[in-house]
C-alpha cells in the first residue's frame, strides 16, 4: 500500500519535478518507508511507499519494465502474484525482486489492459508508456484504491488523495455545487464526480487511456452482474456450501501474502469469524484484534480535535459515522501489525443488511399499489419524486413489474434524504435545479431486463455504498496510519462465484436478520457456533452527533456556520438548523454528521 502522484504536461515546461514532489508530501502518512521520483519526457511520476512485498531497495518505485519502456507507480497488491507469474511463464530467477509491481510491469507489457483481468487483488497506479507516450489510469474492480484527476489543456494531473492533488498550482479549491447537492442527499459522491470543482476520480473497473495528444479514452474492464446459474438453483445445500468453501478459503488464504505482520480484524458478526475459521483451516491462525469503546469521556474541545484530525485525512469527504470508529479501532490495533483483513464487502457481494425486510417491503408497495384508496400513503410519502403526487407514484408502482419496483422507488440501503430538505439546504444556489439521484436512475437502467429485483438492488450497491462510501473512508482511515486493509469478500474469484448464485438462495423473502447471506448462513452451520450465525451484529461505536449536540450545540452550529466553504454552497443551512431540537438531530442525525466531515475536510485543506 502506498501514495502515488504525478503529472502529465501536454505543453509548456515538461518539468514538473517540484509540483509532483509537492504531492508528494501530502502522502507520507500513506508511504512512510520510501520516497521515489522520476521524469520520462513530459511524464513524471512520484511514490510514496509502505513496503509489504520485498521489504528491500528491490521493490523501489517509480519502477520500470526490464527493456525501459513502461515505467509505472503502482498503489496495492496483487494477491496471486504467483499464479501471474506462472502465467507468463516466469521463474523467480527471472524476476529482479520478489514485488508485484514488477509482476504488474511484466503482465501490461505482454497483455496490456486484458491483464487487470487476471489479477485479484486491489489497486489503483500510473502506467506509462515511454514510446508511444501514452498514459494509463486504473483502478481495480470496486475502488478499493483511490485515484483523483484534475485535466486541462496543459497537463493531466493525478493523486492517491484529493488533498495531494490540490497541492498543484491551478487546481481548483472550491466545492462543485452539484457534487453538494449529492453528497447531503446521499452523503457520497459517485465516481466520476469528486466534491472539487473540475476534478473526477477514474471509477471503478475502469482504465482511462490519455494517448499523447491528451485525448481520453475510457476502458470499462469491470462490470459486475449477477448471472444467476440455473444449476445452482436446484442444488443441494451441500453442494453450494462446498463451492462457497472452496471459493472463500482460496481468498482467505490469497489475503495472508506479505512480509510484514498480518491480523484479523474481529467483530461479533458473521463475517469476520468466517474469515477467522477459514484462515485457521489452511495455516497458523492470525492474532486477532477487538475492538473496546474507551470507557472514559473525552472533553468535548479533545472529541472536536479528534474529529478534525480524522475527517480531515478523508482522501474525499464521506458522512458516515463509522469512519471514525474504524479509524479507532485501527488507531488501537496498528501496534500489532501493518496489514488487517476485515469482514468488509460480505454485505454487498452476500446479499446482508436488512434486504430481507425491504425486499418484503418493495413487494408489499407494489401490490397494495393496485389496490383502491391510499393505504400506503404515509410509508409512500418520502419515496416520491420532487414535486410527485401520491397518485403518480402508485401509477409508477402500478405500470412497472415488481422486479423493477427498487428503481421506481429509487431504492438505496441507506435512503436519501428527502428531496424537499436536500433542496431547501441548497436554497436558490448554483444546484437548485441539480437532481442528484439521476444517476441512480441511470445504474439502475443499466440492469438486465430481465434481472430480479435483489439483482439490481445488489448492482447498485455496488457501485454506490460499496465503492462510494465504505471502500473510500476504509482506506483513507487505514491509510493515515501506514497500515493495510484486505477483504477477502472482495476476491476476484469469490465474488465471480457469488454473481452466479440465483437470488432465492442469497436472501430469503421472509423477512429476518437471520434471512439474508444464506449462502454464507448455510456454510457456517456447523463451522460456526449458533451465536455467531444467528446474532445481530452489533456496529463499532465511537461517538454520535446527539452526544456532540448535548454537550457543545453552540460551538457545532458556530463551527458549521463559519465555514466558507458551507456558506457559499448550503445557503439554507442557518434556516435548517433552527429546526432542530436543542441537543438532537433526531433523524437527520447523519445530515449533520456529513455536514461536520464536509467543514473538518475543508477547513483543514483550505477549500472555499
Amino acid at each position: 500500500m502506498c501514495g502515488l502522484a504525478g503529472i502529465h504536461r501536454l505543453q509548456g515546461d515538461p518539468d514538473a519535478t517540484s509540483d509532483v514532489l509537492a504531492m508528494l508530501a501530502c502522502l507520507t502518512r500513506r508511504g512512510p518507508d520510501d520516497q521515489g521520483l522520476e521524469r520520462a519526457d513530459r511524464t513524471t511520476l512520484g511514490h510514496r511507499r509502505l513496503a509489504i512485498q520485498d521489504l528491500t531497495a528491490a521493490g523501489h518505485q517509480p519502477m520500470r519494465s526490464p527493456d525501459g519502456r513502461y515505467l509505472v507507480v503502482f498503489n496495492g497488491e496483487i494477491y496471486n502474484v504467483d499464479e501471474v507469474i506462472a502465467e507468463l511463464g516466469l521463474t523467480a530467477a527471472d524476476l529482479r525482486s520478489r514485488s508485484d509491481t514488477e509482476v504488474l510491469l511484466r503482465a501490461w507489457a505482454r497483455w496490456g489492459i486484458a491483464s487487470l483481468d487476471r489479477f485479484a487483488g486491489q489497486w489503483a497506479f500510473a502506467m506509462h508508456d515511454t514510446t508511444t507516450g501514452t498514459l494509463w489510469l486504473a483502478r481495480d474492480r470496486f475502488g478499493e484504491k483511490p485515484l483523483y484527476v484534475h485535466a486541462d489543456a496543459s497537463r493531466i494531473a493525478f493523486a492517491s488523495s484529493l488533498e495531494s492533488l490540490t497541492r498543484v498550482p491551478g487546481v481548483p479549491r472550491t466545492l462543485d455545487p452539484q457534487a453538494v447537492a449529492e453528497y447531503l442527499a446521499v452523503r457520497w459522491v459517485l465516481a466520476p464526480r469528486t466534491i472539487l470543482r473540475d476534478v473526477e476520480k477514474v471509477p471503478p473497473g475502469m482504465v482511462w487511456e490519455y494517448r499523447a495528444d491528451g485525448r481520453r479514452h475510457e476502458h470499462r474492464w469491470y462490470d459486475p452482474r449477477f448471472v444467476p446459474d440455473a444449476r445452482l438453483a436446484q442444488a443441494p445445500e451441500a453442494e453450494l456450501s462446498e463451492a462457497f468453501d472452496v471459493a472463500f478459503r482460496r481468498a482467505c488464504r490469497r489475503c495472508r501474502i506479505g512480509d510484514v505482520p498480518s491480523a484479523l480484524l474481529l467483530s461479533d458478526g458473521i463475517d469476520s469469524h468466517a474469515i477467522r475459521h477459514a484462515l485457521e483451516q489452511d495455516g497458523p491462525a492470525l492474532p486477532t484484534l477487538t475492538f473496546e469503546p474507551e470507557r472514559r469521556t473525552p472533553a468535548l474541545a479533545e472529541r472536536l480535535a479528534a474529529l478534525d484530525h480524522v475527517f480531515g485525512a478523508l482522501t474525499e469527504p464521506i458522512g458516515d459515522g463509522a469512519s471514525l470508529a474504524t479509524w479507532t479501532l485501527i488507531h488501537e490495533a496498528r501496534p500489532h501489525a501493518t496489514v488487517f483483513l476485515c469482514g468488509h464487502g460480505g454485505d454487498e457481494i452476500l446479499g446482508g443488511y436488512r434486504l430481507s425486510q425491504d425486499g418484503a417491503r418493495l413487494r408489499l408497495f407494489h401490490a397494495l399499489a393496485h389496490l383502491p384508496g391510499l393505504p400506503t400513503a404515509g410509508a409512500l410519502r418520502r419515496w416520491r419524486r420532487e414535486g410527485e403526487s401520491l397518485a403518480t407514484l402508485r401509477h409508477r408502482l402500478r405500470t412497472t413489474p415488481s422486479r423493477e419496483t427498487p428503481a421506481t422507488l429509487r431504492f438505496l440501503v441507506d435512503r436519501a434524504l428527502p428531496a424537499d430538505l436536500w433542496r431547501g439546504l441548497v436554497a436558490d444556489g448554483p444546484a437548485a435545479t441539480f437532481d442528484p439521484l439521476a444517476r441512480i436512475d441511470a445504474l439502475y437502467a443499466e440492469c438486465a431486463p430481465d434481472a430480479t429485483a435483489l439483482d439490481r438492488i445488489q448492482e447498485v450497491l455496488l457501485r454506490t455504498f460499496l465503492s462510494a462510501n465504505i471502500l473510500s473512508f476504509a482506506d483513507s482511515v487505514a491509510m493515515d496510519q501506514a497500515a493495510e486493509l484486505r477483504m477477502p469478500f472482495l476476491d476476484r474469484d469469490l465474488v465471480a462465484f457469488a454473481l452466479t448464485v440465483p437470488a432465492a438462495r442469497r436472501v430469503g423473502v421472509i423477512p429476518g436478520r437471520t434471512n439474508t447471506k444464506l449462502v454464507l448462513r448455510r456454510w457456517a452451520e456447523g463451522r460456526l457456533p449458533d451465536a455467531v450465525r444467528h446474532r445481530h451484529k452489533r456496529g463499532f461505536r465511537s461517538l454520535n452527533v446527539s452526544e456532540l449536540l448535548a454537550d457543545g450545540g453552540a460551538t457545532v452550529r458556530r463551527r458549521l456556520l463559519g465555514s466558507p466553504a458551507l456558506q457559499r454552497t448550503v445557503p439554507g443551512l442557518a434556516a435548517w438548523l433552527d429546526t432542530l431540537a436543542p441537543g438532537d438531530a433526531g433523524p437527520f442525525g447523519g445530515t449533520l454528521w456529513a455536514m461536520l466531515v464536509l467543514q473538518s475536510w475543508c477547513d483543514r485543506l483550505g477549500v472555499a
